[in-house]
């Protein structure tokens, strides 16, 4: 093994940094990617970011407020927001029962999003809050977007108190329009109050999430209920391709506090509007559904359909989920709609209604069938008294219990435990009519 002195060592160096400094220089981009590992940027201000944001005065200090006027022809996918002029109080029971919204005009409500750095706690600040209205005199002229932002964490008292002066949620009645807004965004913005000595008052508000109601009507028939997933299956939308996710909004703010670059907050600011707006649209969607103003695709009737079945309204569930049936494809989601339909017609007292419907799921394969053919055996055992066909579908229930047990051990248990009292009696009573 050979060892360098001292000298040689220095002497090497000298050479490696004599071949760095002759090398030409690489151009450097000049528009910003979305890897800033070896980019830095010469900071933009705000204004030239948001040429029309204005520095907002108010009694806890300043804020940038950006404002943006959206037509009524504007669409979000093909839905414009004008529909939103056909809803009502009856629409608003169907998606928030037991909110008392009786009398809530569309001028009332107040959609609302926020962007935070965190999902809680004290160190959890909400830098971006936007909100969105109809304005109505006389009629619906436009959706307005406003759009508060703190450009380092102390502005936060600011955007809380011009929220809270705009949106008259301290002197005015508003109606909250939010998505998973209950769990998340009114009690933030309640809890940040606190920290800056104020009492906000989201909490008291009468409050429409329609995250709820999504749930209600969609989940199982897309592949999730978040946001930008019924923004894709409903509104038929697709988010622009410089939109970040929510999940990476915090980094961006970060980036934009060590920086001073106020681009890194367009994705944020595009973000929070698009939801915003989103929120909007979905309640044009539905209000346009209900009234006929809009045909129903079957996804929209199967939310329709799940909406009425969840309120007790058996007639109007049938008609949504037959007509949905019409339309979609034999997958999962049609299924789910058979079965959710069969037990709509089971509880108006028409299991001759259900019974097709039962057969057209139990004729599918593997573990889905076992639910259908259990209530199939139990409409032939009860109604038709037919108990050799009612074993025989028991039989057939056993071993698609099989199937779940292979997955789900205790379940399988379970239905077998069922389904095995449910044969013995069946046995008896077929023998006892064969004996006769």
């Amino acid at each position: 093994m050979v060892t360098e002195t001292p000298t040689e060592v220095r002497e090497r160096l000298r050479t490696l940094i004599r071949a760095m400094e002759a090398r030409p220089s690489r151009s450097r981009p000049t528009t910003p990617s979305r890897d800033f590992s070896e980019w830095r940027p010469r900071p933009w201000p705000m204004e030239e970011v948001f040429p029309t944001a204005v520095r907002r005065e108010t009694p806890e200090g300043v804020c940038t407020y950006i404002e943006v006027t959206y037509p009524l022809d504007y669409r979000v996918g093909d839905q414009p927001l004008g529909e939103a002029a056909h809803a009502d109080p009856r629409l608003y029971a169907l998606l928030a029962p037991g909110e008392a919204l009786e009398g809530v005009a569309l001028g009332d409500l107040l959609f609302l999003d926020i962007e935070s750095t965190g999902l809680g706690g004290a160190g959890a600040v909400a830098f971006l809050v936007a909100t969105g209205r109809f304005e109505v005199r006389g009629g619906i002229e436009a959706f307005v977007l406003r759009q508060y932002l703190a450009a380092s964490p102390p502005e936060e008292g600011a955007v809380l108190d011009a929220v809270l002066e705009d949106g008259r949620v301290r002197t005015g009645d508003p109606v909250l329009v939010t998505y998973n807004g209950r769990v998340f965004d009114a009690p933030l913005l309640d809890e940040r109050a606190t920290m800056h000595r104020r009492r906000a008052g989201f909490d008291v508000l009468r409050h429409l999430d329609l995250l709820i109601p999504m749930r209600t009507g969609l989940r199982g028939a897309i592949g999730s209920c978040r946001l930008s997933m019924i923004e894709t299956e409903i509104l038929g939308a697709t988010r622009p391709h410089t939109e970040i996710e929510g999940s990476q909004v915090p980094s961006w703010y970060f980036r934009f506090l060590r920086s001073g670059d106020a681009r890194m907050l367009a994705p944020i600011v595009e973000h929070n509007a698009f939801d915003v707006v989103s929120l909007g649209a979905i309640l044009a969607r539905f209000a346009a559904l209900r009234t006929g103003a809009r045909d129903a695709t079957p996804l929209d009737a199967v939310a329709l359909g799940r909406l009425h079945a969840a309120r007790g309204e058996q007639e109007a569930a049938v008609s949504h989920l037959s007509r949905a049936l019409e339309g979609l494809p034999p997958v999962a989601a049609r299924d789910d709609t058979l079965l959710r339909l069969a037990a709509v017609h089971r509880r108006m007292g028409r299991r001759d209604l259900a019974e097709p419907l039962w057969r057209e799921v139990a004729a599918r394969p593997g573990a889905a069938a076992l639910r259908p053919l259990v209530e199939l055996a139990k409409a032939l055992e009860h109604d038709r008294h037919d108990f050799l066909g009612a074993l025989h579908v028991t039989v057939e229930a056993l071993a698609r219990a099989g199937i779940v047990a292979h997955h789900d051990p205790p379940a399988g248990r379970r239905w077998r435990e069922t389904l095995e009292v449910r044969r013995a009696r069946l046995e008896r009573r077929a023998a006892r009519i064969a004996t006769a």
